[in-house]
């Protein structure tokens, strides 16, 4: 049986080593890409064509959702990788607070390539950094939990 998202369902999509955020909505799936500002879009547009997985959340703040969703799009705020990415948007909107845990898991993985390859050439130590913050964004999201 095919689940059909409902109001405050989390969807997501496989972007390259990441994982694409979405909300679902009574309108759309609110969502945020690079060269643009949070906006409403369909399935179809939110998943590319790529299947996409939904994830029903039981500590949603469903009350104060539609307010932050509005909010955000008064901002017209545009998205930015570090700080405002898809990730902080969905969980800003599904719980008031601007979060990427993929981003978390690059940063960690980061610096320990940086620490594994202190002693190598910039090269090296640009690659080890690049390469195991990947790594690490694809083992946290390997192993995320999303239940409740």
């Amino acid at each position: 049986m095919t689940q059909i998202p409902i109001f405050g369902d989390l969807l997501l999509r496989q972007k390259g080593p990441v994982l694409h955020l979405g909300v679902q909505l009574q309108n759309g799936i609110a969502h945020i890409q690079p060269g643009g500002a949070i906006r409403i879009t369909s399935k179809e547009d939110f998943s590319m064509g790529q299947p996409y997985r939904i994830i029903r959340k039981e500590n949603v703040e469903r009350e104060g959702l539609m307010d932050r969703v509005l909010e955000l799009i008064e901002q017209n705020s545009s998205y930015r990788l570090l700080t405002n990415n898809c990730e902080h948007i969905a969980n800003y909107i599904l719980h008031g607070s601007k979060t990427s845990h993929q981003l978390q898991a690059w940063a960690f993985g980061a610096g320990a390539g940086a620490l594994f390859t202190r002693n190598q050439n910039p090269w090296i130590k640009l690659l080890g950094v690049a390469v195991t913050g990947t790594a690490a964004v694809c083992l946290y999201n390997a192993s995320r939990d999303y239940a409740a």
